[in-house]
């Protein structure tokens, strides 16, 4: 428990308890709707600590990981493949120009966007 001294009214300190970040017990969640909650949390926020790996430090990066329900879900920088064939074959690796990662988040923008044309449309048939 995180304890904060404020000042009252006048000016005397008073105590007030936070609980603070609870740590959580590390095991399976049994809930299939809890755990495919979490899942989904905790990938976003995997996702996020990788690309801020690969800004402040310049690496490379490859995430793979399987949803409980089985999907798979791809994050890589400068794109999953580029960071899969490095590691196959380390000495086949040419440095790529800076803007070549982005061609494959523009190209999935684009596939994203398709969709959404495609749904709005859909809708404005109705």
């Amino acid at each position: 428990m995180e304890k904060k001294n404020e000042r009252n009214n006048n000016g005397g300190c008073i105590s007030k308890s936070r609980m603070g970040r609870q740590k959580i017990e590390i095991k399976k969640i049994i809930n299939e709707e809890a755990r495919q909650v979490c899942f989904s949390k905790r990938r976003n926020g995997l996702i996020k600590k990788a690309g801020e790996l690969c800004i402040l430090c310049g690496v490379e990066i490859a995430i793979i990981v399987f949803s409980p329900a089985g999907k798979a879900f791809s994050y890589g920088d400068p794109s999953v493949d580029a960071v899969i064939n490095r590691f196959i074959d380390p000495s086949s690796h040419v440095p790529t120009p800076p803007d070549a990662h982005y061609a494959s988040t523009i190209d999935e923008l684009n596939r994203q966007n398709d969709e959404l044309v495609q749904q709005i449309e859909v809708e404005k048939k109705r």
